[in-house]
């Protein structure tokens, strides 16, 4: 399945391809795996409205990643201290 998946959204390489080609042909359960997951991909390509994200959502987003980021920055800091003062 991993191969197929591969496959379907081009993240395999030049030689999983040619295995996936060589094979496919002979294996029954790749062939229904291959047809099942392509029509899965095709359907949600098909029928999955893409929608942009509000700006308002996407700045508040951000904002809790800058302070998750610095929250952490501060405790590394507060690590480094202590190790620096207890484990000379």
């Amino acid at each position: 399945m991993k191969m197929i998946q591969a496959v379907l959204d081009g993240s395999a390489t030049p030689e999983e391809l040619e295995h996936f080609k060589d094979n496919i042909e002979v294996c029954k359960p790749c062939i229904e795996g291959y047809e099942l997951e392509k029509s899965i991909k095709e359907s949600l390509q098909t029928k999955v409205e893409k929608k942009c994200c509000p700006k308002q959502t996407f700045e508040a987003i951000k904002l809790k990643i800058g302070i998750a980021s610095l929250l952490v920055l501060g405790l590394l800091i507060k690590i480094k201290v202590i190790k620096d003062l207890f484990f000379c």
